[in-house]
């Protein structure tokens, strides 16, 4: 057996599962949720946008801000969870609100002629751009939620039924 050494120069051991006898680490890693990671890649390109927002425009970067954090919240939370439907829509609405945010940031009229807006037109236009994908992946995870739904209470009735048939109706 092996003595273990304590101590600041020791090896530290981070837990979790050893490595699998074959040796094939690419089999353990987890699958990515690619919705939480388009978030993510739109997270890392509005979030210095938003700091770089002039002071008399805190608050809207402040909203946008939030409305994007709680997007990746609730992705942690659907990658998470079982019954995924109001996760789902909570999402989708918290993308809506995002949407119209960002639309806010980047029109001329929202603070008058005087000041240009926070965001320029091609920053609304990629912003926009990972909206719309999210929105599709979204949009995509619903329908196979709803084909999975419906298949669900053909499979309990398959068992049988009042009169003992096992037959599909």
């Amino acid at each position: 057996m092996q003595e273990r050494q304590y101590g600041r120069n020791a090896p530290r051991r981070y837990g979790g599962s050893p490595a699998p006898p074959g040796g094939n680490l690419a089999e353990t890693q987890p699958k990515k949720f690619f919705l939480k990671e388009k978030i993510g890649e739109m997270l890392k390109y509005g979030l210095p946008l938003l700091d770089s927002f002039p002071r008399r425009e805190r608050k809207l970067a402040d909203t946008i801000r939030n409305s994007a954090m709680a997007m990746f919240r609730l992705a942690i939370r659907l990658e998470k969870k079982y019954y995924k439907k109001t996760t789902l829509e909570d999402l989708d609405i918290e993308l809506a609100v995002l949407k119209e945010f960002v639309v806010i940031a980047a029109d001329k009229d929202y603070r008058g002629g005087k000041h240009p807006p926070p965001l320029t037109v091609h920053q609304r236009e990629v912003w926009s751009r990972y909206n719309v994908e999210i929105g599709n992946m979204i949009g995509g995870y619903k329908k196979y939620l709803n084909a999975n739904a419906k298949g669900k209470p053909e499979q309990q009735t398959r068992g049988g039924s009042e009169n003992g048939s096992t037959e599909k109706h």
